[in-house]
């Protein structure tokens, strides 16, 4: 390598100012009213989202993973030469257009869109594209800290269908006659035995039940979980595909767990009311993640094999 050829760290102080001027633009000019009566900056918006909505609470600790990733990589990233790439101008036109536009039509998200592609746009232009494709995946995934809770209205609802209509199919399957009721499940009546349609049970799948909490977080985590154990990138999408599919089935488990506890110990034991939910039903949304994790890590586990020594630095990441 020639002596003149900068690396890395030579760099380190402008970026450093960029990353001080975006954190200037974002967290002091009023940039959008989002859902109040009076415009606040995208940072701030960004904080509500994370701490009043339980789907996107997740998105908080992203930064600190993305950060925690680079400093891991730190010392394969000092290796490598710095060569500005003039595309990286490009993503900084596009990423001033997207802030430009959200801020004309008080759409936050599109402050948060371009603080992505502000970020990529700096790494392309000091550093350039050799760092640019170590950086990949913990640039790519900022994306997971972005609250998006439009999300939640299209997905959740669809999910909700999917989740009574399985749920459902198994209960009667297994002996347990079920009526569905648009997304309740309800115990179907036994007139001999003199109980009405409900009377055994009768369960609303809503919201959390659906899957969507946990969908959003399962694929962060199979993302990053891909990205550290798996080899190939065919294994890390597919791993990261099956985080919708491991959503329902830890979310089927919770509404086993608590169709049978209303079965067997009564609807105040096993569910609780919706201001003072049971202990039971609290630890029925722990299985959720219990059977979700377990799926991914048996997945994962599966889809490397045997795994085979790999020559170099095999306990440093590679990028995806």
């Amino acid at each position: 390598m020639s002596p003149d050829v900068k690396k890395i760290p030579a760099v380190a102080v402008p970026v450093a100012a960029v990353l001080a001027g975006l954190g200037l633009l974002f967290g002091i000019l009023p940039y959008a009213y989002g859902y109040g009566t009076v415009p606040i900056t995208t940072f701030t918006m960004l904080w509500r989202l994370w701490m009043d909505n339980p789907d996107w609470q997740h998105g908080f600790m992203v930064p600190f993973i993305s950060i925690g990733l680079v400093i891991w990589d730190w010392e394969q990233l000092k290796k490598i030469p710095v060569r500005p790439d003039w595309r990286g101008w490009i993503l900084f036109a596009l990423a001033a257009v997207l802030f430009y536009l959200g801020f004309l039509a008080d759409i936050q998200y599109l402050g948060f869109f371009s603080i992505q592609a502000f970020l990529g746009a700096a790494i392309l232009i000091f550093w350039g594209s050799a760092a640019w494709k170590r950086l990949l995946f913990p640039w790519a995934f900022l994306f997971f800290s972005w609250p998006l809770p439009f999300l939640d209205n299209v997905i959740s609802f669809p999910l909700r269908l999917v989740m009574t209509q399985i749920s459902h199919g198994f209960l009667n399957l297994i002996g347990i006659e079920t009526l569905r009721v648009g997304t309740s499940l309800v115990s179907a009546p036994d007139f001999a035995a003199g109980l009405k349609q409900g009377e055994r049970f009768a369960l609303d799948v809503a919201n959390p039940c659906s899957g969507i909490r946990s969908l959003f977080a399962l694929m962060m985590i199979s993302a990053l979980y891909g990205h550290l154990t798996l080899h190939g990138g065919w294994r890390k999408i597919l791993l990261f595909a099956a985080s919708l599919p491991l959503a329902i089935l830890g979310n089927f488990s919770r509404v086993l767990m608590l169709t049978f506890g209303t079965l067997l110990f009564g609807n105040d034991i096993a569910i609780g009311s919706h201001e003072d939910p049971s202990g039971y039903h609290l630890a029925a949304g722990f299985a959720v993640f219990v059977v979700a994790l377990g799926g991914m890590v048996l997945l994962g586990r599966l889809l490397e094999g045997r795994k085979q020594p790999v020559s170099g630095d095999s306990g440093k990441m590679t990028a995806a």
